[in-house]
């Protein structure tokens, strides 16, 4: 399991000419991902907090203020729902078409596919695409499909740089299975241990709920800035690893159980 370890968090810079050199290692549990036979612990109280924005809700899509007509179009043409069966799990997460420059990629967690040589893709009718897994992204809880049975190449993001802290951006996936677009902001940009090594990682202040790894995060472009990894343990917002931390090659063998 990636992005996990349980160290403390410690502060090495400060905001210097709106860039952030603010670097934070921390624990994390991987938790974006479903898993259909784990247990889940019952909810204790919950504080009473100020009401949320009224989101604009049409059967199995969450669309929160914030987020355009046409940017919800152009992600709902990228980003799909995805469930793969193996390792005795069923699982259900997200996948989102990204060109990082050398033509469109279907990317993914690792934890979504563990296991599984190919995957379901949900397309919009309702119906299902079985799509071979391709690889895992060394180091990386990643993982890439074969996306020429996805989309056609004017359906991926283009992908842009790594955003800075206070940037607005938007949060899209499959969390319990239904479309959702949100808005939000990077909080942080930090160091957090990693299978492969520490790796820089975007946290977002939109919440992480289970089914949304392999979400995408984008610009107020429509660019794609981050991969979904995980939900942050303390506040319940979603990490997200730049892609300029996914250009490793993919291993010679499929993510296993």
């Amino acid at each position: 399991m990636t992005l996990a370890g349980r160290v403390q968090r410690v502060r090495i810079g400060a905001l210097t000419g709106g860039v952030a050199a603010v670097a934070t290692v921390l624990a994390l549990v991987v938790a974006c991902g479903t898993d259909a036979s784990a247990p889940v612990a019952a909810p204790g109280p919950v504080p009473e907090a100020p009401p949320a924005p009224e989101a604009q809700v049409a059967g199995a899509t969450e669309v929160r203020p914030g987020v355009t007509a046409d940017l919800e179009a152009r992600l709902r043409g990228a980003v799909f729902e995805l469930r793969s069966s193996a390792c005795g799990f069923d699982r259900q997460g997200t996948v989102s078409l990204v060109d990082l420059g050398g033509g469109p990629m279907a990317l993914t967690n690792r934890h979504v596919v563990a296991g599984a040589s190919s995957a379901q893709v949900v397309v919009p009718d309702g119906s299902l695409l079985d799509v071979p897994v391709a690889g895992a992204v060394r180091g990386r809880d990643a993982a890439s499909l074969d996306a020429a049975g996805i989309g056609g190449a004017t359906a991926a993001l283009a992908a842009a740089p790594t955003p800075l802290v206070g940037d607005e951006v938007v949060v899209a996936g499959f969390p319990d299975g239904r479309f959702v677009a949100d808005a939000g902001r990077v909080v942080a940009v930090e160091q957090r241990a990693d299978d492969g090594g520490d790796v820089t990682v975007l946290l977002v202040d939109v919440p992480a709920a289970g089914g949304v790894s392999g979400g995408v995060v984008v610009d107020t472009a429509g660019r794609a800035v981050g991969l979904v990894a995980a939900s942050d343990p303390d506040s319940g917002y979603a990490v997200a690893y730049p892609f300029t931390v996914l250009a490793a090659p993919l291993e010679d063998d499929l993510p296993g159980c």
